[in-house]
């Protein structure tokens, strides 16, 4: 056979480019590292030319190669959901999700719906927030978290969305306690808190990119519920800079929350996706499905919060 004819040496190489290492790619295929580069360079022997820099650590694709491999990748794929259906294993494949409960009893579920009628043999078990910890443990498939882990050497991190939000009262709490003019002023306020596994309550806000000081609120209450802060603001018990613009819209309309501290805003959202490295380079269902997610759940997120972005609430 010849090697430009040979799948495993072109899986070889495609999962080569994503870990940079001959070794690492022989236990992600189960192959030995011999193998593995015998592969490759019988590629590069074959088609005339080199495929990957190695000269340095770790490898990169050349720029040819970096052409080829859009047109190889699909194939790989598909020959991988072949190669299921062959051996009878097209049943259901659960897909175990997790992400902030709230999201996705609003927003991520139907998401969820919509991928699997697109994939019918796809289904989910859909879970609380995890931390990049658990996901390495095991205890889920991909996470939806609200920042992108430093350390990404054992996850693949797709970004989702960035956005921010103001900082909401309701009308009748301003009109007892006041309105603050400056985040100093939220020293007279009660301040009502996202506690989250992957990000510590907010205690600065940015406007222009300037951070202010930290605030001392006058009292505080913490809960991981966007819909508890979200009831709290509307029963005029405080004041938010963690409540999410999307949960809010139809309220920013009827009046019954508004936007104070003009430009003053949380720091940025950074939804991202992850995944273990392993799982995403070697089994294409999570692969797809980090990749289809991260795609529709951008365009989504922005359709959802622009009404709340319009000048008529937000000036």
């Amino acid at each position: 056979m010849k090697q430009k004819d040979n799948l495993l040496a072109w899986r070889a190489l495609a999962v080569t480019v994503e870990t940079g290492n001959i070794t690492q790619t022989a236990l992600l295929l189960d192959l030995d590292s011999a193998k593995v580069s015998r592969l490759i360079a019988g590629l590069e022997k074959e088609i005339g030319f080199e495929l990957l820099v190695k000269n340095r650590r770790p490898f990169i694709p050349t720029d040819r190669c970096r052409q080829i491999l859009p047109m190889v990748l699909p194939l790989l794929d598909g020959f991988s959901r072949l190669d299921e259906f062959c051996a009878g294993t097209a049943q259901k494949i659960l897909i175990r999700f997790s992400a902030p409960v709230e999201m996705t009893q609003q927003f991520y579920s139907q998401e969820l719906l919509q991928y699997s009628h697109l994939n019918p043999r796809i289904q989910f078990s859909m879970l609380p927030e995890m931390t990049v910890r658990e996901l390495l443990a095991g205890d889920t498939d991909v996470a939806v978290v609200n920042q992108s882990p430093a350390d990404q050497s054992e996850i693949v991190a797709r970004h989702v969305v960035s956005n921010s939000t103001p900082v909401f009262a309701s009308p009748q709490y301003l009109e007892v306690h006041g309105v603050p003019r400056t985040p100093e002023d939220l020293s007279r306020h009660v301040g009502l808190l996202q506690v989250m596994p992957n990000n510590a309550p907010t205690m600065i806000l940015y406007r222009d990119g300037v951070a202010s000081n930290i605030i001392h609120w006058q009292n505080i209450y913490l809960s991981h519920d966007q819909f508890l802060i979200r009831n709290m603001v509307l029963n005029h018990q405080g004041i938010t800079p963690d409540l999410y613009l999307g949960h809010v819209v139809e309220e920013l309309r009827q009046g019954k929350i508004v936007p104070i501290l003009p430009g003053w805003e949380r720091q940025n959202w950074n939804m991202h996706i992850l995944a273990r490295r392993d799982r995403y380079l070697s089994d294409p269902v999570i692969r797809d499905f980090v990749n289809w997610f991260s795609q529709v759940e951008n365009k989504q997120c922005v359709e959802r919060i622009m009404p709340g972005r319009t000048h008529e609430f937000i000036c």
